[in-house]
């Protein structure tokens, strides 16, 4: 349901901060559990929320923000969505991460009942946001297609 796209996104932010680009500063970042805190219809075609992740980051504290994605469906625009600002700690903490998702234009409320039988290998997702450590030193990051199923971990 729209409830495991939105699950996915926030994922796909914290996925993106561990890749290759942020290797460096980020190298054993890691997310453990993860789950939806809460969700609430907005409208027919948009819901908002917040999900909670276990996060152990023994680097350094950073700061995401400007976080903005799309979840696509067969290489078809979807979902999109915006999160707000979050603070990473160091250490084991949990980071809750609160956005809001809507169907792209296009996408019918018909097609959404597809998610009902979700296969996670039909969906991937497209990420941008910046990074900022305590520092200072400040970086936008940029994924594009990042499956969703290696993400969940569903396979």
């Amino acid at each position: 349901t729209m409830k495991r796209l939105f699950v996915a996104f926030i994922v796909a932010v914290l996925a993106a901060v561990s890749s290759a680009d942020c290797r460096a500063q980020f190298s054993r970042l890691s997310i453990g559990d993860y789950g939806i805190q809460s969700i609430s219809p907005e409208s027919f075609r948009s819901v908002s929320g917040a999900v909670w992740l276990n996060v152990t980051n023994p680097d350094q504290a950073f700061t995401l923000s400007d976080i903005s994605g799309v979840v696509y469906k067969n290489n078809v625009p979807f979902v999109k969505g915006k999160a707000s600002t979050v603070r990473i700690a160091k250490g084991t903490a949990k980071a809750v991460i609160s956005g809001r998702a809507s169907l792209c234009d296009g996408v019918s409320l018909w097609s959404v009942l597809s998610v009902l039988s979700f296969n996670p290998d039909d969906y991937c997702v497209d990420i941008i946001m910046r990074v900022t450590l305590d520092s200072g030193e400040s970086r936008m990051i940029t994924k594009y297609k990042v499956p969703v199923s290696t993400l969940l971990k569903l396979k």
